[in-house]
């Protein structure tokens, strides 16, 4: 339980230091502060800065993410599937959202969007409310959750 919780801490301080070189700023700026891949979920999932993985194995072809100092967000996602079991190679989820993390903490959320089935694509071109500054930005394609509770996390920067 502690190597798994080790492991878990190390991975995620990894990631902040891999893909949080940037700080958004709420100045009008319109720079590109992140430019990254997702990847999928490993297999046991982990937690990363408070978000937590999905319960099965995901991976991507190519899934890609552009986060701008002025919030603006574009997100393509290619062919986020199972990566074992019954639906190996598919996916089966019709909807997900994109969430950002600042600070280690702040969690902003898209509003959900369609997710292909079988195929595992979406895309999301928009603005989030990211609070100001926003330091190592940590960006997530999830499920899309309750009211009360976020979804996991299928593919994240890195």
């Amino acid at each position: 339980m502690a190597r798994s919780l080790r492991l878990a801490i190390a991975i995620g301080l990894l990631a902040a230091l891999v893909v949080g070189t940037g700080t958004v700023v709420a100045d009008g700026g319109r720079g590109k502060i992140l430019d990254t891949r997702l990847v999928g979920v490993p297999n046991p999932p982990v937690t990363i800065v408070g978000v937590n993985g999905a319960g099965a194995a995901w991976t991507t072809d190519g899934s890609r993410a552009k986060l701008f100092a002025d919030g603006r967000l574009d997100v393509e996602i290619e062919h986020l599937v199972f990566v074992s079991g019954a639906n190996a190679g598919k996916n089966t989820v019709p909807m997900g959202r994109v969430a950002v993390v600042c600070n280690g903490t702040v969690r902003v959320n898209s509003d959900p969007i369609p997710f292909s089935v079988p195929d595992g694509n979406a895309e999301f071109t928009g603005h989030l409310a990211l609070p100001s500054p926003c330091f190592a930005p940590v960006i997530f394609f999830t499920s899309v959750g309750t009211s009360t509770t976020p979804g996991n996390w299928f593919a994240v920067s890195g």
